[in-house]
């Protein structure tokens, strides 16, 4: 019995020791099940005026989130959503080839908003570009 006591304190220190690491990203992928995903939206306009947006949302997608928060409106067809306004801000590719670039983090998306996947914590810019 003697020698037991210490074996069993020696297993539950290594298993404390791989179990524990993993606590914080289990209670991340909770918040975001339970759909807690915040994000960051900042919107530069015509003007170069920039705005920022807390978006707290259950969606699982950028274009989604952004109707749900009602910063962007615009069609959403086979291809998904098709920003034309933002903060009601319109930009018209049809009169001037005006539209609204998708970028992460100051760098260019290459996916639309609807097939642009969110996760917690993440920055996302919306800016006016003309042709």
């Amino acid at each position: 019995m003697k020698r037991l006591l210490p074996l069993l304190l020696a297993l539950l220190l290594i298993a404390s020791a791989v179990c524990l690491p993993s606590c914080g990203k289990k209670d991340e992928e909770k918040k975001e099940a339970a759909g807690e995903i915040t994000i960051t939206v900042e919107v530069i306009n015509k003007a170069g005026e920039h705005k920022e947006h807390t978006v707290k949302t259950a969606k699982t997608n950028l274009g989604d989130a952004l109707l749900e928060a009602k910063i962007a409106e615009g069609d959403v067809g086979e291809f998904g959503l098709y920003i034309k306004a933002v903060d009601g801000e319109v930009a018209d590719w049809d009169a001037d080839q005006a539209y609204w670039a998708l970028s992460k983090n100051g760098e260019y998306l290459m996916t639309g908003a609807s097939d642009t996947p969110i996760a917690d914590g993440e920055h996302y810019e919306l800016t006016y570009t003309k042709g």
